[in-house]
């Protein structure tokens, strides 16, 4: 398996992507229903399900490790990326192998790693073609796992280029302060944190974003949540969980027949 990113860590050439790693990849797309997806086992209250809910607050927690999280597609699809969200692998001091099939019998490991924190995890990989895909844990303590996404990944047309706030340093906190009576600092509750963020692109040719963002866009990003990688190559820790907080509107550029867009967008920060 050539061009293999995962969470820190590069793997192979990326000689045979449509687009190169310095470009941006949002995994917006996933294969995984409810009716699709079985787990080895699961805790009470904490089902396999629970990782289909792009919502952050319910978790699948396997019943003993290792565990597998197996998907059958129903038929081959085209699959080039695996994003694992809202998670304690690294504190659970797990490792995951991420493995795709022809027969729900042969396996072959596409890679294998062991998380450096509780982050947004989104692994990149050529394009496979196949019916049955499995994430497996090992570990001595069953972790907890929010939200599973495999899909093909949109690639960006264009690199990011400078001005941009990666999201994993882009932090904003709620805070309520406590003064007294006298003006006298108390102390602080903290209400919210999160990750907040903006993504732009220039000169995106009209035809690529008709055809390609567009369906991004369509697809409700305020309303769904979505991975991204901003420069997979050389920042592969910088991923993000994230929905749009704006409507996204390109705008003509007036230079040929290019576009450019941005969103704005908040992330989940991790356990």
């Amino acid at each position: 398996m050539s061009a293999v990113i995962t969470k820190g860590l590069l793997v192979g050439s990326e000689s045979n992507l449509a687009q190169p790693l310095t470009h941006a990849r949002i995994g917006y797309k996933s294969i995984l229903t409810t009716s699709n997806i079985t787990v080895s086992g699961a805790v009470t209250n904490f089902p396999g399900t629970a990782v289909v809910n792009p919502a952050t607050y319910e978790r699948w927690q396997p019943s003993g490790l290792p565990a597998t999280l197996t998907v059958d597609a129903g038929e081959s699809v085209d699959v080039d990326y695996i994003g694992i969200a809202a998670h304690t692998l690294f504190s659970n001091s797990c490792s995951v192998t991420a493995q795709y099939s022809f027969d729900n019998s042969s396996w072959v490991d596409i890679d294998e790693f062991a998380p450096g924190d509780n982050g947004t995890i989104m692994m990149l990989f050529t394009k496979v073609s196949a019916r049955y895909w499995r994430i497996s844990i090992a570990g001595t303590s069953a972790p907890l796992i929010g939200v599973v996404y495999i899909g093909k990944a949109l690639e960006m047309e264009r690199p990011i280029y400078g001005g941009h706030s990666p999201i994993t340093l882009s932090r904003v906190t709620a805070v309520r302060p406590n003064i007294s009576e006298k003006g006298q600092w108390l102390g602080s509750s903290v209400e919210r944190e999160g990750l907040r963020t903006t993504f732009s692109w220039q000169h995106l040719t009209a035809a690529w974003y008709r055809a390609n963002f567009d369906k991004f866009v369509a697809n409700k990003p305020r309303a769904n949540p979505f991975f991204i990688a901003w420069r997979p190559s050389k920042y592969p820790e910088e991923v993000g969980y994230c929905w749009a907080t704006n409507d996204i509107r390109p705008q003509n550029m007036g230079i040929r027949d290019y576009m450019e867009v941005s969103m704005s967008v908040e992330g989940y920060q991790g356990d």
